[in-house]
């Protein structure tokens, strides 16, 4: 017996290797699609509340400033209207104690508010080498007037507790970036002017290059009309010309890896998290979390590599599939050495099964330790002896069984020869009796007065019941002629020449009286002209069994059918013999097992399960031929021998008597 493609262990191992990837697979789906997420999604927080205490350290800072502003506002509303008391006070506030991010800063009163008559009246001080210088310029009469300035407008309608920041600019003279918090000066209820602090941007770029490098990215500010307050000079310029820095659109043509983000920020002026592919500056993929100043109205990005944002999952992951495949492959060891033993008992067993089945002795398998192999084969040893005792069993009754069908195949002779006598026996005994009847009358006649009529009537009546009994007699001889011959054919093994047509209807004869006790009829279209040197007998008794098993197995009780024996020789060597029902079919899940012995779906109710089994083994072997069956469900079923004119010569050995 050849041995199978994949043996058991070649399974199991195949198995654990399977198990083994699956394991690291779905560790590797989990931390890619549930663990990374989760941890992003935690990062992510962790970012926005970074995002916050760097929001919170920029508000501090221009916290101070408002604060400054105001002071210096405050300042202008208590002391008196007079120049020298504002040059030799208001340097000191603005100063802040030499705090030189304080670019600068100033009074800007209404026209008229200081000196009656008086339009332009300012009083600024600009940071110079470190020190604050006045600047009168402010004052000049060319020029539209600092009250026309779009941060002096935009201070008049706002409260004097709130700082209005203007927008990103650089200065014209000092060349510096700097931002300006404007506060209205307020007099009686009354506008009366404004007080500016101007803070170098250098001090909010410090802020943000330290809040990005402590974690290892990189931070950017945007003003509320998209300027770019604060970038990362290794990238690019903030400074466009002489007043104002780049805005976002042209920022973006300096750095393509940013340009999605930072047009989405000019488009929609959203925030959130936004992902980059591929940042420069950091050399790996990124994210930019984006946060609105609310004071300020500014848009602070901070940009972080998304390896460190998803470091924490990527060694998670890897600690899991470590430990996990480690564990696995311990498991896998431990269950390779106890499958290996199994597997050799399992050898051991099959081995000693083959050797008994091998050397045919009635020797036992080893038990050994009483374990569950122990169990399994002393299980082995007692199914072994109660199948010795059943084949022992069944070759008793298959015996038994084959005799039982040669009797009711000659049972059905009999029947046959019994039904068919029945009619010529009996209409050649009534006329007889006619006859008798006809002697009686005339011997009466003859002691009386007889006539020539009378005379003429008795020798009518004789000669036409002398027929009668004649031709009956003679159909009798004839048909007791022809049972006589299918008898001797079906009780013997010798082989002779003859009409294939004659012998289907002796075995038609034969089978009528089944045939008429079921609801079928049986139909013969056989040549005249096909002849055969075979085995009468046995084709006679698998007619028989075919004929039989239709009238058994193919119809219902009150369903009518028909029975058709078609023969055919489509080569001078070969006969093709069918007998086919319309009856109700053979199910797919039988038509396999139809021709083992014992099986049959009548079982207890007269079936044996050995007509067809004979039937194959004498179409196969003594005539010689095949045996092909077709059938389909409610459609009924086809039995085609494909049959030699001259049957093989077989030895008396090999002949089924």
């Amino acid at each position: 017996m050849s041995k199978p493609l994949l043996m058991i262990r070649h399974q199991i191992n195949l198995g654990f290797v399977l198990v083994l990837i699956m394991a690291l697979f779905v560790i590797f789906a989990v931390v890619e699609f549930k663990v990374k997420p989760d941890l992003l999604q935690q990062q992510q927080q962790k970012i926005a509340e970074n995002q916050s205490e760097l929001v919170d350290l920029i508000n501090a800072r221009l916290g101070q400033v408002e604060v400054l502003t105001r002071t210096l506002a405050a300042a202008a509303t208590s002391l008196p209207k007079n120049e020298s008391i504002f040059k030799d006070l208001l340097p000191s506030v603005i100063d802040n104690r030499g705090d030189s991010s304080i670019a600068g800063g100033g009074i800007w009163p209404e026209p008229g508010a200081f000196s009656k008559g008086i339009e332009r009246r300012s009083f600024f001080w600009g940071r110079e080498n470190g020190q604050l210088k006045y600047v009168d310029d402010y004052n000049a009469s060319d020029g539209a007037g600092y009250h026309e300035a779009n941060w002096y407008k935009d201070a008049m309608g706002a409260s004097s507790d709130n700082c209005i920041w203007s927008q990103a600019y650089v200065d014209p003279f000092t060349r510096t970036p700097m931002v300006t918090c404007s506060v209205p000066i307020h007099e009686n209820s009354e506008f009366a002017g404004v007080a500016t602090i101007d803070v170098k941007l250098g001090d909010i770029t410090r802020i943000l290059q330290r809040y990005g490098e402590k974690n290892d990215g990189y931070a950017f500010a945007i003003d509320s009309s998209n300027h770019m307050i604060s970038f990362p000079f290794t990238a690019a310029n903030i400074e466009s010309n002489a007043n104002s820095l780049v805005n976002v659109n042209e920022l973006a043509t300096h750095i393509p890896w940013l340009k999605s983000s930072l047009l989405q920020i000019n488009k929609t002026n959203e925030t959130g998290l936004i992902e980059l592919h591929n940042d420069k500056l950091l050399g790996e993929a990124a994210y930019v979390d984006l946060v609105r100043n609310d004071e300020t109205g500014w848009i602070i990005g901070l940009v972080l590599p998304r390896s460190k944002m998803t470091a924490m999952a990527d060694s998670m992951g890897f600690f899991l599939m470590l430990a996990i495949g480690a564990l696995l492959v311990a498991v896998g060891v431990v269950a390779a050495v106890l499958f290996r033993n199994l597997i050799n008992k399992i050898q051991q067993t099959t081995v000693q099964v083959r050797q008994l089945t091998d050397e045919e002795t009635s020797q036992t398998l080893r038990t050994g330790r009483m374990n569950e192999m122990g169990e399994l084969r002393q299980a082995v040893n007692a199914y072994g002896e109660k199948l010795k005792s059943l084949l022992r069993h069944l070759e008793d009754v298959q015996d038994e069984l084959v005799q039982s069908e040669k009797l009711a195949s000659l049972g059905a002779l009999v029947a046959g020869v019994a039904h068919e006598l029945n009619t010529p026996i009996g209409n050649a005994l009534m006329s007889s009796t006619s006859v008798l009847d006809a002697n009686k009358q005339f011997s009466k006649k003859m002691n009386a007065q007889m006539t020539r009529r009378d005379l003429a009537n008795y020798l009518e009546d004789v000669t036409q019941g002398a027929t009668i009994i004649e031709r009956n007699l003679t159909r009798a001889a004839e048909l007791i002629g022809a049972f006589k011959q299918l008898a001797v054919d079906q009780t013997s093994s010798q082989r002779r020449e003859f009409e294939l047509k004659g012998l289907v209807e002796e075995v038609s004869l034969s089978m009528r009286p089944s045939v008429q006790k079921s609801p079928s009829k049986l139909e013969i279209d056989v040549p005249q002209c096909i002849s055969m040197d075979s085995y009468p007998g046995k084709l006679s008794q698998v007619l028989m069994n075919l004929i039989n098993n239709a009238v058994i197995h193919a119809f219902d009780e009150q369903e009518e059918g028909t029975i058709q024996i078609v023969a055919s020789q489509e080569q001078a060597d070969k006969v093709r013999l069918t007998v086919a029902d319309n009856g109700c079919g053979i199910p797919d899940e039988r038509i396999k097992r139809i021709f083992d012995p014992f099986y049959t779906t009548r079982l207890g109710k007269g079936g044996s399960g050995l007509g067809l089994h004979i039937t194959f083994n004498l179409v196969t072997g003594v005539l010689g031929g095949r045996i092909d069956v077709e059938s389909r469900e409610g459609k009924g079923s086809c039995f085609t021998l494909t049959l030699p004119v001259i049957a093989p010569h077989l030895d008396d050995s090999t002949r089924l008597s």
